[in-house]
């Protein structure tokens, strides 16, 4: 149902139930992921239910069904392979941007910080990268300097050049 509710909403269609709603809602929400606005919908509709019929037993697999309803929706709207940023923090911030840049073809930023301790100018680099990449970027920057200082971040959304791109009109 999610996977068939994902490819509904990529064509730009509805199927004309709850889902409708949802889609009016995103226009004033656009924050909010479009499962999570079904789901919270959905939800109502299913604690409506329980409480008119008292069906506990049902509503509780009407929960487990659009929990996992509204995840494969997401990811089909948004992708399953969620990327990731790295902020480095080094004294040989160079070198390993040329690996990163030449060796593993991700571009990198450079952004200018200053330690709150020491007071010291420091730049960090700043790398997204999809999931599967990881391994790579640790070894290179691990590789070229062992002492870097390296925090990982999940990104749920990366728009540019070796992403997705960016649709007006997008969920």
């Amino acid at each position: 149902m999610g996977l068939s509710l994902g490819l509904v909403f990529q064509q730009g269609a509805t199927t004309g139930g709850t889902d409708l709603i949802a889609r009016l809602l995103k226009l004033k929400l656009s924050w909010l992921p479009m499962g999570r606005l079904l789901m919270g919908i959905d939800l109502a509709v299913i604690l409506a239910v329980a409480a008119v019929f008292g069906t506990l037993k049902a509503a509780m697999y009407g929960l487990v069904a659009l929990y996992i309803c509204s995840i494969v929706m997401d990811g089909v709207l948004y992708g399953m392979d969620n990327a990731k940023v790295a902020y480095i923090i080094s004294d040989k911030n160079k070198e390993i941007s040329d690996v990163l840049v030449k060796d593993l073809d991700r571009g990198v930023t450079v952004l200018h910080g200053q330690g709150a301790y020491t007071g010291a100018e420091k730049d960090v680099l700043m790398c997204a990268f999809k999931q599967r990449e990881i391994t790579a970027i640790k070894q290179a920057v691990k590789g070229v300097d062992p002492a870097a200082f390296l925090i990982v971040c999940d990104a749920h959304e990366v728009l540019g050049e070796g992403f997705r791109d960016y649709k007006k009109d997008d969920l």
